[in-house]
């Protein structure tokens, strides 16, 4: 009788074990991306920018035929900002936990973009 017992606590044991580590990395991922983005206003900041809305999304490698490959430790951050001018500015970085790796862009913000974003109903 013991031996059920026991296995069923180890099998229990595991379970609670992996939902407490899924978790535990979820927990990391987000504050790794916060830092990131934190990075990445940091960097605007100092060039002068102000910083209206900020996209992630995880950096992936691009294979030879174009498609995703593997997933980096690098994350892209795309912002929307003003300059001293008012002007809208499109910033896209390369960032990494310790700080921005590359800018990738910087472009006038094109007004079609909010044109194709979905309108919310009131």
């Amino acid at each position: 009788m013991h031996q059920p017992l026991s296995t069923i606590l180890v099998v229990l044991g595991l379970v609670i074990f992996s939902i407490v580590i899924i978790y535990i990395a979820g927990v990391v991922h987000r504050i790794l991306n916060s830092v990131c983005v934190w990075h990445a206003e940091r960097f605007c900041q100092r060039h002068g920018l102000a910083v209206s809305r900020v996209r992630w999304q995880v950096e992936f490698e691009r294979r030879s035929d174009s498609t995703r490959g593997v997933k980096t430790e690098n994350t892209l951050v795309q912002l929307d900002c003003l300059n001293d001018q008012k002007e809208c500015r499109l910033v896209l970085l390369q960032v990494w936990p310790l700080g921005v790796r590359k800018l990738l862009s910087d472009e006038q913000y094109p007004e079609s973009y909010d044109n194709q974003r979905p309108q919310q109903s009131a």
